[in-house]
């Protein structure tokens, strides 16, 4: 069972329980994913829509002055940091939802929860107030909706193969993975304890009070998956919030209008597709006629369909034994084959024919050659998968012509199988790996079992489908976590250094045209208040008020270090100093900075500012020249704007190319773009990242037809491969000499 990637669940069910395979319950997990990851999104928007009304109302009701302010300021601060907040918390319920199906403990990051007695004294007050007050909110969502989360643990314990029931507590969207989540992504704002117990309470009322919609629309997928399904025969509906309900009724909306657009184009495609091999057959016979073979060849026996597949069925076993390595080999095997194949059927040479084909046959033979024509030529294979795919020529023609739907059924098993194997080695690149447990080795495992078991059932296909899919699919999904950290590491190093160049043009509008500073000012700019403004940007921003005023306080700071000639001046002076000094304490502090050193620029501080007091003039003061360094430069040196560099400058997100790199080639799919420079970061087939090109450095690669776009990706290999063809017949004048076959 391990080794054909099969689990059962819950053996103590009963004898007439069906184990389940690995890849449906994946499906499962998935689709509950999905639907979590989209209606938690809707009712944190319900609770910051809904949070400056409430948090006006407690204001206003308020009889403080000081809780008022503290209201309002919650208002400002929530209102700046609501996507952070909903972002941290949908991310956290969804990290708890991936480890609890990968079988790991729910991580809360909050033992103060569990703390023991001894323990309590470490917990401090308020983080013992928080989480009274967390508690409080989880208790009562679980009474509230006990029915609906007694459900979901025996369903979610049948899925995993438990004979007992997962708690409330261990459910990934029960209400203390809500909560937890909750409460981490409100770190992010730092306010007082009064006002937070306040919000918990908002969050229980315009979220956890509508949680149960959700646990009903999770219960109804697993019942409609068949996971328990009478468990529970009626239950009374939960209320939805109304920004899910809003949300149903567009989605219904859409969801009619996309069905009727899909019930067109399928019927488009059916009409299509019913006539495709039709529309080649006359393209082929219309080529025949022309070049006289029909004619030639009308008064010679048929060989029938029978002793067609049979030959094939005997040229498979010998593809087992020949297999090329490299491109070339495939094409001068694939020559082989058909030249067998007519020494089999005793068709003669095509100087002297003795039999021939069925028409249909003919046509079958000739469009899957011409589909593996294209498959050799397809830019978007690597050359190893391609020789590897051509051994399954024989086993397509033999497919088509027991089944004649395969040309017209896009779902046919043997296509589908063709064309998810194809997408799969989009961005792999030989490495010389032809283990097992590689790409090519399970690819190699694909076509070996095809040309060892096919013989006329195309429930082979579907198995072989369904396996490769379940690991291409887990595969996918690492790499989407792994791409995604590297586009999060990216984007932050890129904020980073934007941030300092921000800060470094800040120090030196500062210092305007000023020959120097005294040395304590300069100090106190370059080292500990460059780090302030540092900070500020990055974490709120370049609009904020804390950016603003850290900005103020520089400005300020070589002011009030400028000698003060007239009385007015002095006076000004006096009356900014105090705040000055605290504003900068309070900078200080924020970053942590050595009180000790603090203390010690603040008294030479001092002594600048009396300096400055007196009139004294900057050449009798000790100064120092201001140490800025330039900041670095982000933006590529000038230049030619030309057809490629637009090219390079139009790539999108998600396409994949494949560039000169060295004496060997790279493949990578564009996953991130820089607005701001143009830098373009590609990852491989595992999400890893591969390269960073600057957009004059593609422009160069498409210049010297050293990058080749693989363009329509994501288009299915067969359906490229016939349109193809079609173009080809439609294109090309017919051949004079028609192969033996």
């Amino acid at each position: 069972m391990s080794r054909d990637n099969i689990i059962s669940f819950m053996d103590n069910v009963g004898s007439a329980r069906q184990r389940v395979a690995d890849a449906k319950v994946q499906a499962i997990v998935t689709q509950l994913r999905d639907l979590t990851g989209s209606v938690l999104p809707r009712l944190l928007q319900d609770l910051f829509e809904n949070l400056d009304d409430d948090l006006f109302e407690l204001a206003d009701k308020s009889g403080s002055d000081l809780m008022q302010t503290r209201y309002f300021e919650a208002m400002r601060e929530l209102r700046k940091l609501r996507t952070p907040i909903q972002d941290a918390m949908v991310r956290g319920v969804l990290g708890h939802f991936d480890a609890f199906w990968n079988g790991e403990p729910l991580d809360f990051g909050n033992p103060a929860l569990e703390a023991d007695s001894e323990d309590m004294a470490l917990v401090t007050e308020e983080d013992l107030e928080e989480n009274l007050a967390v508690t409080a909110v989880v208790t009562r969502a679980e009474n509230q909706f006990h029915h609906a989360l007694h459900a979901l643990g025996q369903r979610f314990a049948f899925l995993i193969g438990s004979s007992g029931e997962v708690s409330p507590s261990d459910n990934p969207v029960g209400p203390r993975a809500l909560a937890e989540s909750f409460r981490r992504g409100l770190s992010l704002w730092h306010g007082e304890l009064p006002v937070k117990l306040v919000i918990f309470k908002l969050f229980e009322r315009h979220v956890v009070s509508y949680i149960g919609g959700l646990y009903d629309d999770v219960n109804y997928v697993l019942i409609s998956a068949d996971v328990l399904p009478t468990l529970v025969r009626q239950v009374k509906r939960n209320p939805v919030s109304p920004s899910v309900q809003r949300a149903r009724g567009e989605a219904e909306a859409e969801q009619e209008a996309e069905q009727a657009k899909v019930r067109a184009e399928q019927t488009h495609d059916a009409d299509l597709s019913a006539n495709l091999l039709s529309i080649i057959s006359d393209l082929l016979a219309t080529r025949r006629a022309e070049s006289g073979v029909e004619a030639r060849l009308a008064h010679l026996p048929v060989v029938p369909s029978t002793q067609v597949v049979s030959a094939l069925d005997n040229l498979q076993q010998d593809a087992l034994v020949e297999a090329a390595s490299t491109l070339n080999e495939a094409r001068e095997l694939r020559e082989q084959m058909l030249t067998n194949l007519t020494t089999r059927l005793e068709l003669g040479s095509g100087e002297h024919p003795v039999k021939r084909l069925e028409t249909a046959d003919q046509d079958i033979l000739d469009v899957v050659s011409m589909v593996f024509d294209f498959i050799l030529d397809d830019p978007n294979l690597p050359d190893a998968m391609k020789a590897l795919l051509s051994r399954l020529q024989l086993p397509m023609v033999k497919v088509a012509m027991i089944d004649k739907t395969f040309f017209s059924n896009k779902n046919h098993p043997a296509r589908r199988l063709l064309n998810n194997v194809a997408r799969s080695v989009l961005g792999w690149v030989d490495d010389g790996d032809r283990t097992p447990q590689s790409l090519y080795g399970r690819v190699e495992s694909v076509v070996t079992r095809v040309l060892t078991d096919f013989t006329n059932d195309m429930r082979l296909f579907e198995e072989l489908d369904k396996a490769f899919a379940a690991t291409h699919e887990r595969e996918a999904r690492s790499a989407q976590v792994a791409e995604e950290r590297m586009a999060q590491v990216t984007r932050g190093q890129e904020h980073l250094k934007v941030a300092r160049r921000r800060v470094e043009t800040v120090i030196k509008q500062c210092l305007g045209d000023l020959e120097g500073l005294p040395q304590p000012a300069t100090d106190l700019l370059n080292e500990p208040w460059r780090d302030v403004l540092l900070l500020s940007y990055l974490r709120e921003g370049e609009d904020s008020e804390t950016w603003r005023e850290a900005v103020d306080v520089a400005h300020r700071l070589v002011w009030s270090v400028t000698p003060k000639v007239e009385q007015a001046q002095r006076q000004e002076l006096l009356k900014v100093i105090p705040d000055l000094l605290r504003r900068m304490r309070e900078g200080l502090a924020n970053i942590s900075y050595d009180q000790h050193k603090a203390a010690a620029l603040f008294k030479q501080l001092q002594a600048c500012h009396i300096d400055a007091l007196r009139g004294k003039a900057v050449e009798n003061m000790e100064i120092t020249r201001p140490n800025l360094t330039e900041p670095e430069s982000e933006l590529p040196p000038v230049v030619l704007q030309d057809a490629c560099y637009q090219k390079a400058k139009a790539l999108k997100v998600g396409q994949w190319l494949e560039w000169q790199h060295g004496d060997g080639k790279l493949r990578g799919k564009l996953s991130w773009k820089s607005d701001l420079t143009g830098a373009c970061v590609f990852v491989n087939r595992k999400g890893l990242k591969n390269a960073e090109l600057r957009l004059d450095e593609l422009a160069a690669l498409f210049r010297e037809d050293k990058v080749v776009l693989l363009a329509d990706a994501g288009a299915p290999l067969m359906d490229r491969a016939l349109t193809a063809m079609l173009d080809v017949l439609k294109n090309t004048a017919p051949s004079a000499e028609p192969s033996p076959a």
